[in-house]
Formats: structure tokens, C-alpha cells, sequence
């Protein structure tokens, strides 16, 4: 399987993986594709009908991509307030920096939940999901599949891809 380096993310390559003292208050550029191709397929594998992509980077999933730094996007914008109307895309994708501040997390999980009207599919080091099962922001989303592949960055930490499908309350 393929794997990443710190080699492909400029800021954390500098500091050799170490952890600044100021925690996740500086900016993390990365200037590659992270995912190896394999998970890359598989994420897309996950999409069902229209789809967009949030924080898109550099990945070229999705019928709309979105993303506040990547050059080649559908649509330029903060993840913590996506302009699209409520329940507008089949499947939503996200893989959020690592770095965004509390307030702004917690505003751009919401809108995911906001914007997806069947499923949406979160990969990160952490998983919202509540001890029921139900995405924490928005409890007609239902976690039904969890999977994880480790990278050789992001300090270690396995990334987890979490598949939250909409049932009827």
C-alpha cells in the first residue's frame, strides 16, 4: 500500500513532525495529494448520486469540488459556511485540515450535516459519532460503516473514514 511523508506537507516537514508549542494555530500547506490511490478509490467507491467534495485539495473526487485554498475548484469558500441550500447533494465528502480552530470545526461538521441529503463520509483522526451511533450534530445521520488505514504522517495517527447515512426520525 502506499503511504504519505511529512516530505508532502511543507509546515510539518519543517518541524520534523513535532508538534509546535502553539498547537494547531499555524497553517499547514500541503502541496500533494495525501491519499494513496487506493484509499482515493475507495472514498470515491463510498459516493452515492450528486456529490460534493469539501476541502477538496487537490483530490479530484466529486461532481462539485470545494475548497478555501486549492486552485482548481468548482467552487472557492470557508467550509464553516458552505453556500448551498439544505439537503442539496446525494453524498457529501469531507477531509478537513487538521488544524482548523475549535469554533470553526464545530461550524463546518454542522454544515456537512446540513448540506447532505443521503450520506455523507467524514475522514479524519477522529470520528463525531455519539455512544448511540448517531452523528453528534444532526441525529437523523446514522454511522454504518467505520474504516481506518494509517499513514506514515499526521504524528502517528490512524485516519478514520466514518459513512453516516440519513434515517428517518
Amino acid at each position: 500500500m502506499a503511504t504519505v511523508t511529512y516530505k508532502n506537507q511543507p509546515g510539518i516537514h519543517k518541524t520534523r513532525g513535532a508538534v509546535p508549542l502553539a498547537g494547531n494555530s499555524h497553517l499547514y500547506k500541503v502541496s500533494k495529494l495525501l491519499w494513496p490511490p487506493d484509499v482515493e478509490s475507495y472514498l470515491d467507491a463510498l459516493i452515492i448520486g450528486s456529490s460534493l467534495h469539501v476541502c477538496c485539495g487537490l483530490s479530484k473526487i466529486g461532481d462539485v469540488r470545494f475548497d478555501l485554498f486549492a486552485d482548481d475548484v468548482d467552487v472557492r469558500g470557508d467550509a464553516n459556511r458552505l453556500p448551498f441550500p439544505t439537503d442539496s447533494f446525494d453524498t457529501v465528502l469531507i477531509d478537513p485540515p487538521y488544524n482548523g480552530k475549535f469554533q470553526w470545526n464545530h461550524d463546518m461538521i454542522s454544515e456537512v450535516g446540513r448540506i447532505a441529503n443521503i450520506r455523507f463520509v467524514f475522514q479524519h483522526w477522529f470520528s463525531p459519532v455519539d455512544k448511540l451511533g448517531r452523528f453528534k450534530k444532526d441525529h437523523r445521520f446514522l454511522l454504518v460503516d467505520l474504516y481506518n488505514w494509517m499513514p506514515k504522517s499526521y504524528f502517528g495517527r490512524m485516519q478514520i473514514i466514518s459513512v453516516f447515512d440519513k434515517v428517518s426520525v
